[in-house]
């Protein structure tokens, strides 16, 4: 017997996939298609419905879908035979045509996938189309982490676009949508920044510090084995973070990098990290009235930049602090106040922020936070940091912008580092 139309499931996984790429030529367009398929052979339909929408490179205009009971088309978008569609025939072998319906859309505009209005009526879309009691929503793209996620352009202009964390937000607000897990599939998203400016977009997120491996598709047959219809967000995020992490183990699917560092985040801690963030601005701001001091201290943080994406053995960023290593860096100032500080962050990042976290090495301890790099091999080596004036003047105002910026005035010690010792 056919699903009646719109009926509630307990988990609903909505994808959305961004493909292009400023490179003349770019792996995401076969790990996109892979990705979707191994999406949609995983699920179980009798209670996961899957929504994904996808913006190839190489091909012109906009797919979406979505697998379960569905009503009617939505105007913008126009249905296809996915009989008609490569992808969309292999993933139709794999489906209960007894249990389930299938809908495969097209604009054939070239919508800029970066825009928060097109990720806004696609959560839509997951929602009204994929009605769930708890929603899985997938990321896979390029991103910047602090800086944002997602490179795309509207139709007709030549540079690229990056979806602001506050618009991504907005795109959550504006539908209406709270998701138990957000995945992200795309590089550096694992840092204060985006939590907090996450929290009440969702419960969970994983993510990484790092770089995200842009080939293969990921375990998404374990990750289903987690969206189980009884688990609770943090039961689901466990799953899928731990699925990931058994799946990085194997070298084959890290892209050569020696480490692929994901952890699971607790964003209903993001207010009382603000807090305890708020006070080591203080002290860190405090110190800089002592030369003795603010050398300590610009000594310690500048200990905890982890990695390069030039490197394959610690990949990273260098305009990213690693939070744990940072807090621990400033804790062993005995007697200055900015140890009580940094001692009070670290207990809430480690104990109720980071609820699990894997790396295949110990370089990155759970989560970042950026911090503007300031020796010239630094500034080189960092994708995050444009070594642009303009570009880089546009990031720090977006930055200044951010939530966690305004709750608790990081962008006073981020954006203007301690100096460091010639």
């Amino acid at each position: 017997m056919t699903t009646p139309a719109n009926t509630k499931k307990p988990w609903a996984v909505l994808a959305y996939t961004i493909a292009e790429d400023t490179a003349t030529a770019s792996p995401l367009d076969t790990s996109a298609r892979g990705e979707l398929k191994a999406i949609c052979d995983a699920a179980d339909f009798r209670h996961v419905s899957v929504a994904a929408q996808v913006d190839f490179k190489r091909r012109r205009g906009v797919y979406r879908s979505a697998i379960t009971a569905l009503d009617p088309a939505e105007r913008g978008f126009k249905d296809i035979d996915p009989a008609q569609h490569e992808l969309w025939q292999k993933i139709l072998s794999g489906v209960d045509e007894a249990n389930t319906a299938v809908r495969l859309q097209r604009d054939a505009s070239d919508l800029n996938a970066a825009d928060a209005d097109v990720l806004e009526t696609f959560l839509r879309f997951g929602q009204t189309e994929c009605p769930a009691d708890r929603y899985v929503v997938s990321f896979f793209g390029h991103a910047a982490g602090p800086l944002g996620v997602f490179s795309d352009r509207a139709p007709g202009e030549a540079a690229h676009d990056t979806l602001r964390l506050p618009g991504l937000v907005n795109a959550f607000r504006g539908s209406r949508s709270r998701a138990a897990v957000v995945v992200f599939r795309d590089c550096f998203m694992n840092c204060l920044e985006a939590v907090h400016q996450l929290r009440g977009s969702t419960d969970y997120l994983v993510a990484t510090q790092a770089l995200a491996p842009a080939v293969g598709t990921w375990p998404w047959e374990s990750f289903m084995a987690s969206l189980t219809p009884d688990a609770s967000p943090y039961e689901a995020g466990l799953g899928l973070a731990k699925a990931l992490a058994v799946h990085l183990d194997d070298v084959e699917h890290r892209s050569g990098f020696d480490a692929v560092p994901y952890s699971l985040i607790d964003t209903s801690a993001a207010e009382e990290m603000a807090t305890r963030l708020a006070a080591l601005t203080e002290a860190l701001e405090a110190a800089r009235q002592d030369p003795a001091r603010a050398r300590a201290c610009a000594r310690a943080l500048e200990a905890a930049r982890v990695g390069s994406p030039e490197s394959a053995t610690v990949p990273g960023d260098p305009a990213l602090l690693d939070v744990p290593t940072m807090c621990a860096k400033l804790a062993g100032l005995k007697g200055d106040p900015v140890a009580a500080a940094a001692v009070a962050l670290g207990r809430v990042v480690g104990a109720k922020l980071v609820r699990w976290h894997h790396s295949q090495t110990r370089h990155h301890q759970g989560t970042s936070l950026f911090y503007k790099p300031v020796r010239a091999d630094d500034l080189r080596r960092s994708y995050l940091q444009a070594e642009d004036v303009t570009v880089a003047n546009d990031d720090a105002a977006h930055y200044r912008a951010l939530a966690l910026s305004k709750a608790t005035g990081w962008h006073r010690i981020a954006l203007n580092p301690l100096p460091v010792e010639d």
